[in-house]
């Protein structure tokens, strides 16, 4: 009985452990640090309006070892066929190897040097 029950609970941590790498937690636009463990994913939002020729982008994605993209995605809550509406742009990242690296963001057009506005996300992977 005791041998079952102690298998019982090991099966149950590791189901647990499992499921808990796998979540994906979002980071909000007020968060700037951000700790993560490792095979995690995470999720950043960004608001923006790309009607304005303006969007983010992600300026220091060779620099950073920690963690990778896996995927961006638009999403918006305007009614359909609303022009000029903002949306939400998602980055999602998985958490390869332990340390702690910035994620510098910008909301720029492709061909310019200004930036209207910028963000660094400082992401923790233990």
């Amino acid at each position: 009985m005791k041998r079952i029950f102690c298998l019982s609970l090991l099966i149950l941590c590791l189901m647990t452990s499992c499921q808990s790498q796998k979540k994906i937690v979002s980071v909000n636009k007020d968060t700037n640090e951000f700790t993560m463990r490792k095979g995690q994913d995470c999720e950043i939002m960004f608001r923006t309006n790309a009607s304005t020729g303006f969007w983010w982008q992600w300026v220091n994605e060779e620099e950073v070892t920690i963690v990778e993209s896996v995927g961006d995605r638009y999403e918006s809550d305007a009614p359909k066929g609303m022009v000029g509406a903002s949306s939400n742009r998602y980055w999602k990242f998985h958490a390869k190897e332990r340390g702690t690296q910035t994620l510098k963001f910008v909301y720029a057009r492709d061909n310019q040097n200004e930036s209207i506005k910028t963000r660094e996300v400082t992401i923790t992977v233990k």
